[in-house]
């Protein structure tokens, strides 16, 4: 006779309560991510397009260097997670860690080359 329930069985056992922290984690991310963009689309969108010495003059401001550098770190914090999952669901067996492991490195690598980018932008202009 088992004196354990159904649930207390289960726990640890699949993605109970697993999949409810990434949704957390992806919802906090997305909120981040849309005021980011908001903030995007008002002080570094009008750039585009601006003569060099225009873009380096607004970019070496603190506060539009430092809503460039979140918003490049944050979207690849954000990005790592939905292609985790997505890795997770339609990637076969085997071959889904490494393609993980292989995107979050690309993922890092192109938000430091960014966030460089950027430092180097503002060294070189002050």
């Amino acid at each position: 006779m088992h004196y354990q329930t159904d649930r207390k069985r289960a726990a640890g056992k699949g993605s109970l309560a697993h999949g409810a922290e990434h949704q957390l984690e992806v919802t906090y991310s997305s909120y981040a991510m849309a005021t980011l963009v908001i903030l995007f689309l008002f002080f570094i969108a009008p750039l585009i397009g601006a003569p060099y010495e225009v873009v380096v003059e607004k970019l070496t401001s603190p506060f539009r260097a430092v809503i460039m550098g979140l918003f490049i770190v944050s979207t690849t914090y954000h990005w790592r997670f939905n292609i985790r999952k997505v890795f997770e669901d339609y990637v076969p067996k085997g071959w889904d860690f490494g393609g993980m492991i292989v995107t979050t490195m690309l993922g890092w690598f192109f938000c430091g080359l960014g966030l460089y980018a950027l430092v180097t932008l503002m060294i070189a202009a002050g």
